[in-house]
């Protein structure tokens, strides 16, 4: 699918990166890709490692949100890159690449959870890529598909659907509960709820900017109150594997060690899930954190110098001491007092002033 010149100069809600839309970064461009509920062949992960290697800095960088950036890119972006990403599938609308926000209970369908949402996503995707009013959605709209387990509550999804069986779900805008509906019918249901936004948006990127944050969105808001939800689970699972990739970056031995042909998804906490993986070894001996007791589970950072020109020092080495030293507290570290990057659960913040 050949991407238009003219797109990559469509004027943008916000500055929220895209895979068209680069972000200018002291390290080069980065581009950021939408993974619709984190889902990914492991073909196309290689495939964007292979990219990242001969167009930016080697490595895969996994975001907050269960989606992943190529950093160190020069701008304007090649032909030849963005002819690559075309090619693994990820962009299936240039003009809503952007609005693809939409994170799910990664270990639907696997273990846990009140239903399979695996299949809902991509519909959810579809009939968002078919509706043309919705690309005006900004990078940092968030749809959330909960599969009754409750652990994208704390991700602050601005319009939501919560199943409460496998048949019926609740849908929800921020932090108000709306009716319950049945399981096909939520797409439709949330992408109405999308549409009602953008009709009553008036420039704001999200509806926790809204006045009412959101509620008046509902025809029957209540506040919601989301079940308790349990810990992301890592090691291995019925038929997959869970991991953490430290500090969110994927190198190509790591790319490497995921298994060819295989079904990836990506986490919003940094992490991979892996179907059809059986053994964990192969996996821990090229550093990715393979059990629940892992300091990699409480330590995080944003990236830091010399990636980002605002960082007082380089947060990743600081990030890696503490993990070694075995953190036993959650801790995020910071280059300035923006925290990018920081978790959305309670943590302490760690700000380095200096270059280490």
């Amino acid at each position: 699918m050949p991407v238009p010149s003219s797109i990559l100069d469509l004027p943008s809600p916000d500055r929220c990166p895209g895979a068209l839309r680069p972000h200018a970064a002291a390290d080069g461009a980065l581009v950021r890709l939408r993974l619709p509920g984190g889902q990914i062949s492991a073909t196309a992960l290689t495939a964007l490692g292979t990219l990242s290697g001969e167009f930016g800095d080697g490595d895969v960088h996994l975001t907050s949100r269960g989606n992943l950036q190529i950093r160190g890119l020069s701008d304007p972006l090649p032909e030849a890159f963005i002819a690559g990403l075309v090619e693994t599938g990820l962009l299936p609308s240039p003009t809503h690449e952007r609005a693809r926000n939409i994170v799910a209970s990664p270990l639907s369908g696997i273990a846990g959870g009140r239903a399979d949402i695996r299949s809902l996503v991509p519909e959810l995707d579809r009939l968002l890529c078919a509706d043309p009013g919705l690309e005006g959605l900004s990078g940092r709209f968030l749809f959330g598909v909960d599969d009754g387990r409750g652990d994208l509550s704390g991700l602050r999804p601005d319009v939501w659907a919560r199943f409460e069986d496998g048949g019926s779900a609740r849908l929800g805008v921020g932090a108000f509960a709306g009716p319950l509906v049945a399981a096909g019918d939520v797409p439709v249901g949330m992408l109405d709820l999308a549409r009602a936004f953008l009709a009553t948006a008036g420039g704001v990127w999200n509806t926790r900017k809204l006045p009412d944050g959101g509620r008046g969105l509902l025809s029957s808001p209540e506040p919601d109150a989301p079940p308790q939800s349990e810990p992301m689970r890592y090691g291995l699972l019925d038929g997959a594997a869970s991991v953490l990739a430290p500090l969110g970056v994927l190198g190509p031995q790591q790319i490497s060690a995921l298994g060819g042909g295989s079904d990836v998804v990506v986490t919003p906490w940094r992490g991979l899930v892996l179907a059809g993986v059986t053994d964990l070894a192969p996996l821990a001996a090229v550093g990715l954190a393979v059990t629940a007791d892992s300091a990699w589970a409480r330590v995080t950072a944003c990236v830091g110098a010399p990636g980002c020109a605002k960082s007082a020092g380089d947060t990743r080495v600081v990030a890696r001491k503490l993990a070694a030293a075995g953190a036993p507290h959650p801790v995020h570290v910071i280059g300035c007092e923006r925290s990018c990057g920081a978790p959305t659960f309670d943590h302490d913040r760690v700000l380095v002033r200096s270059m280490q």
